[in-house]
């Protein structure tokens, strides 16, 4: 079962990186054109750095030790205008596949930013998607969101589409000194990698 963080405090920065499945060919003379392949699979990784807090305060954040759990976090988007997409979003359609996620259920005219973070919760699991141009919610709420990599798993008809409060969830790997108490003014500054499962 997967673990959900505190939401408070709010980690004080976040940086996301896409880790990549593409084949990439190169010419074996070193002459010619390099090319690049785009496969299903390339997931995301964010490295977070909470403000420092108090001992007592880390304690709530003890679930990162975990070694067999997924962990949840939420995506930041510092400044971005999320607005008001609605609440009842879902995957229009199953087994789709390709840079198009078809979503219905988004409330009419809501316009996707390009860049935007949204995720599925299919299967039980949280997938992290980027989109890759802004798109427009047609009048009976259906929409085509073009997304910056592959659909990397099949998701499931009516699966949740999580647009206002995007969702991350994958292994946690805490930096070697992430619960190091400060001896001065005994503060922790909470540190760590989330990589999505797949």
């Amino acid at each position: 079962m997967a673990i959900t963080l505190p939401t408070s405090p709010r980690p004080s920065k976040m940086v996301p990186r896409p880790i990549f499945t593409r084949n990439e060919t190169r010419p074996a003379t070193g002459a010619g054109p390099v090319g690049r392949n785009l496969r299903p699979g390339t997931r995301w990784a964010w490295d977070f750095e909470y403000p420092p807090m108090t001992y007592e305060q880390s304690l709530a954040f003890d679930d990162l030790l975990t070694e067999d759990e997924t962990v949840i976090v939420d995506i930041l988007q510092p400044g971005l205008a999320i607005g008001s997409p609605g609440s009842g979003a879902t995957v229009n359609g199953a087994g789709q596949s390709g840079r198009t996620l078809n979503i219905k259920g988004v409330a009419a005219g809501y316009v996707f930013r390009k860049g935007q973070w949204i995720s599925v919760l299919s299967g039980g699991q949280w997938y992290a998607y980027k989109t890759r141009a802004a798109a427009t919610a047609d009048g009976a709420g259906n929409c085509a969101v073009p997304l910056r990599t592959l659909i990397r798993t099949p998701l499931a008809n009516n699966a949740v589409v999580e647009i206002a409060s995007p969702k991350a969830e994958g292994w946690v790997t805490l930096a070697e000194d992430a619960h190091e108490i400060d001896a001065v003014d005994r503060l922790i500054w909470l540190r760590f990698t989330l990589e999505e499962r797949d």
